[in-house]
């Protein structure tokens, strides 16, 4: 049998309290419409409730609370509450020098070069509600249980929210690195859905990783610093997909899964922010954010409406890492790094011919002729760095050999040095040069040139020609004046 409305009102005016009876009309001597248009009026709320009490037998109200935080926040360095702005450095690779016994160049300035860019506090968000005792416990039963659990859960839910956002922010940085740098990309034919395409992944990001970890590189970086990492540096990232398809399709049919499985971190996202893109591996460095005086603010309670006011402020240092290494894994084209390659024709001194004193010493300059190949193909002569060749030194005084000592030699930095005994002027030394470089890629071409070098008379030098004649600051004159004696 069906129970229609106009009944069930009638038993509830039956069963609710005095001040029900009273202000609610009575549905068996009232029209449905007039006993309708009561109930649900404003000011009858709490009226409504023990309406809603009496159908339903509301004994306790349950808040449903759950927190949640994102994998992203282990990426987070410590929070700040002091500031503006961070500076990072980065310092570039020192330049190799030969060895020199009787080098004199402790005074020259050698300046490293460094690299630095900023983060400064931006990103500020906040998050707010209102909160009405007088409204909320008309809504509970008399003993009042779960109102206390509803506005707990109300800041939980707030505090979701903010690291909601946080996340979508800090996964916003990889298309925010690629439209302002563009990241490097490695090529996949398929996504993983298979055990082929699952294994295909596993080994690029192993290869990748091993790249990064082998030797410094610039290869997946933005800066001119070359960068190390090894596994407990780096990250994995992932879709849910594309894990579920690593551990059913690929690890799953592994007898020994370990030494196929992915040995560092792994962070999975909704979704990526770039098309086509399937993983990532990067730095644990590459996402930065610091927040800055973060959290809940004391709660504002307006006496005008009986309400409390509840603020939660986020702000934050938040970008990319330029230092740091990116690789994305996709279907798109891969990354092509430009190969300057230097092809070699020939090895020449310029000039062929110098003149140089008994004791004394003359700068050879040797170099490479070719073709460079990635910067502008232009023909030129290539600087042949020490040690990049071997020397020999021969002599001939007219037509007859003559015997050189451990003097006469060539140093690391092409330096002619000539022994002061046991040769005369007109004596012709002749400086061989053989390429010292093994190429590892293929066969190996051997460059060799020669140089002259006829021993001349020194030169004399005056008593007014030693060191000041050398040096065109120092202006020397032998006039004087008579010193004079002060009054």
């Amino acid at each position: 049998m069906s129970v229609l409305n106009s009944n069930i009102l009638t038993r509830a005016w039956l069963s609710g309290s005095s001040m029900f009876q009273q202000r609610i009309p009575n549905p068996a001597i009232n029209s449905y419409q007039r006993v309708v248009e009561n109930l649900f009026d404003p000011m009858n709320a709490d009226l409504f409730n023990e309406f809603s009490n009496l159908l339903n037998g509301l004994n306790a109200t349950y808040v449903d609370i759950k927190r949640w935080q994102s994998q992203f926040k282990q990426l987070k360095k410590p929070a700040s509450q002091w500031g503006n702005s961070e500076r990072h450095v980065a310092i570039k690779f020192l330049q190799s020098h030969a060895g020199k016994w009787d080098d004199e160049t402790l005074l020259k300035v050698e300046k490293p070069e460094f690299v630095e860019w900023f983060y400064s506090v931006q990103e500020p968000r906040r998050y707010e509600f209102s909160w009405s005792r007088q409204e909320i416990v008309r809504a509970f039963s008399q003993d009042g249980y779960g109102y206390d659990d509803l506005l707990s859960g109300t800041i939980t839910q707030m505090l979701n929210s903010a690291d909601y956002d946080e996340m979508v922010i800090m996964l916003q940085m990889f298309a925010e690195a690629d439209n302002r740098m563009g990241l490097y990309r490695h090529h996949l034919d398929n996504e993983p859905d298979d055990e082929a395409s699952a294994k295909a992944l596993l080994k690029a990001a192993r290869a990748t990783a091993g790249r990064m970890a082998v030797a410094p590189t610039m290869m997946y970086n933005h800066i001119p610093v070359p960068v190390v990492e090894d596994t407990s540096t780096l990250i994995f990232w992932c879709t849910p997909e594309v894990t579920a398809s690593i551990d059913v399709d690929a690890l799953a049919a592994l007898f020994d899964s370990d030494r196929a499985a992915l040995r560092y971190k792994v962070i999975e996202v909704p979704e990526f922010p770039i098309p086509n893109v399937i993983a990532a591996l990067t730095s644990e460095d590459f996402i930065y954010y610091r927040d800055f005086m973060t959290g809940i603010e004391p709660p504002f309670y307006n006496p005008g409406n009986r309400t409390y006011k509840y603020y939660y402020w986020a702000n934050a240092m938040i970008g990319f890492n330029p230092a740091a290494n990116c690789v994305l894994f996709t279907t798109d084209e891969q990354t092509v790094i430009p190969t300057v390659t230097v092809a070699p024709s020939g090895l020449a001194f310029t000039p062929n011919a110098v003149n140089v004193a008994a004791g004394g010493k003359a700068q050879l300059k040797l170099s490479l002729t070719g073709t460079v190949t990635g910067a502008d193909d232009v023909k030129q002569g290539i600087a042949v760095e020490p040690d990049a060749a071997m020397f020999s030194v021969t002599g001939m005084r007219n037509d007859a050999a003559i015997e050189l000592n451990s003097r006469t030699y060539v140093d690391d930095y092409g330096v002619l040095h000539v022994q002061k005994t046991g040769i005369e002027v007109g004596d012709v030394l002749t400086v061989t040069a053989k390429s010292a470089y093994i190429n590892p890629s293929g066969a190996t071409t051997s460059y060799t040139a020669t140089c002259t070098a006829t021993v001349v008379a020194p030169t004399a030098q005056g008593s007014k020609e030693c060191a000041v004649a050398t040096d065109p600051y120092i202006e020397y004159t032998d006039t004087t004046e008579e010193a004079t004696a002060s009054e």
